[in-house]
């Protein structure tokens, strides 16, 4: 979703069961990036860190960026808060959308205004995920409860890092036409991330994720 006056942009879900291969960065060129070693930690659902997943998305959002020769994109931590209100309100509605029946925070406009955001062109990329490091790979059908292994390694599946969430969302992002225009404009200045958590989704719970940039 972009914001010049008036706003359009399309949204991405990804369901538990798809298989991708991620674009962009590969796991190794995302973690030769020298990722902290707190951002590599297990996520507690139930204590959710949003300062770490923004710094993460940073982290991956710019890496991307210098790959495709565009300028690195500056911290804000008032998109930062648009990003992670939005992200907790779809996960208390269970709803993967920019709108939302939410008095004062419906679109990207009244987020933004509700957090004193000045710009003149914004926008919103917005994702689901899983809380166990589910996608991407073949999961074994012998996997039941919060006990899942993987198909071809039968190794147990860990829940998400910080690092592991960001780069899987920022790959995905970045293959996904209409979001990886927001992810690499040269109109944007600068980014700020958000999560939210649904523990009752399938397959142990559901992740929610935003990334909101300005110029």
């Amino acid at each position: 979703m972009s914001v010049k006056g008036t706003m359009s942009r399309g949204l991405l879900g990804f369901a538990a069961a798809v298989c991708l291969t991620l674009g962009g960065l590969t796991a190794q060129e995302a973690m030769a990036q020298r990722v902290p070693d707190r951002l590599n930690q297990p996520i507690s659902p139930s204590s959710l860190d949003q300062e770490r997943f923004n710094e993460a998305v940073v982290i991956f959002s710019n890496a991307v960026r210098r790959q495709h020769g565009r300028a690195p994109l500056a911290v804000d931590p008032a998109l930062a808060r648009v990003a992670s209100g939005h992200a907790r309100n779809m996960a208390r509605l269970k709803t993967h959308a920019h709108v939302l029946p939410v008095r004062g925070q419906r679109d990207l406009r009244q987020r933004m205004h509700g957090q004193s955001v000045e710009f003149h062109q914004a926008a919103e990329n917005i994702a689901m995920d899983k809380v166990y490091r589910l996608l991407g790979r073949p999961i074994s059908v012998k996997s039941s409860g919060c006990h899942f292994t993987y198909g071809d390694t039968r190794q147990p599946v860990p829940i998400h890092s910080y690092a592991s969430l960001a780069q899987q969302v920022v790959s995905r992002w970045l293959a996904s036409p209409k979001h990886r225009e927001s992810l690499l404009s040269r109109n944007y200045e600068r980014i700020g991330a958000g999560i939210g958590v649904d523990p009752g989704g399938t397959a142990c719970g559901d992740f929610y994720l935003v990334q909101n940039f300005a110029d």
